[in-house]
């Protein structure tokens, strides 16, 4: 299932309904950004019913905070996005089926600038924006901290580390996508 925007969220569960027609009635800076704090519930409430084994949670909030250039609303958004992730990772370790054996991997789509003048923006022409930071939080590596020795890793790269982690080889099926992080399972290369 996808859902995305300002997409209503197909379901009969009452939570989500109400959910649904919360999101139709508050007042949005943006007209096809959902708030966080939807994308997040609406996720949390399929996670909890459904029990999928992949799921994926895009926050939209740090980006357009930046473009708008409202650094303060930027930082609040961040801080809510970390107690987000404690929550999940939170409700995760308290479940059977969870505990134990989800790999969380938290990254961005992009950078941005590095300086006061270009932060709000990204893409080719702003320096920065080709840098970007993944954390991993998996129970199957023994890699622990900043990685400061291991080569660099690509954001090409994830689809086919969470490939392997699902047990699936994404080379197979598509040769020129990139490699699993091998430093995820104790080697030293990408």
């Amino acid at each position: 299932m996808t859902n995305a925007g300002v997409q209503r969220s197909e379901s009969h569960e009452p939570l989500i309904q109400q959910l649904n027609e919360l999101q139709a009635e508050i007042l949005s800076p943006w007209d096809f950004v959902r708030p966080d704090a939807f994308t997040f519930r609406l996720g949390m409430a399929y996670l909890k019913t459904h029990r999928p084994r992949v799921m994926y949670l895009a926050f939209d909030e740090t980006d357009d905070w930046a473009h708008d250039g409202k650094y303060d609303l930027l930082l609040e958004s961040y801080a809510r996005t970390d107690r987000y992730l404690r929550e999940l990772w939170e409700w995760i370790e308290s479940d059977a089926q969870y505990r134990g054996k989800t790999t969380l991997i938290v990254t961005t789509d992009h950078g941005r600038g590095n300086t006061s003048a270009d932060w709000r923006s990204h893409g080719r022409t702003i320096e920065g924006a080709q840098d970007i930071w993944i954390a991993f939080v998996s129970p199957d590596s023994p890699l622990r901290g900043e990685w400061r020795t291991a080569a660099p890793v690509f954001q090409n790269q994830i689809a086919a580390t969470i490939a392997q982690l699902l047990g699936l080889n994404l080379g197979e099926a598509r040769p020129a996508a990139g490699r699993p992080i091998s430093a995820l399972w104790g080697g030293t290369g990408r």
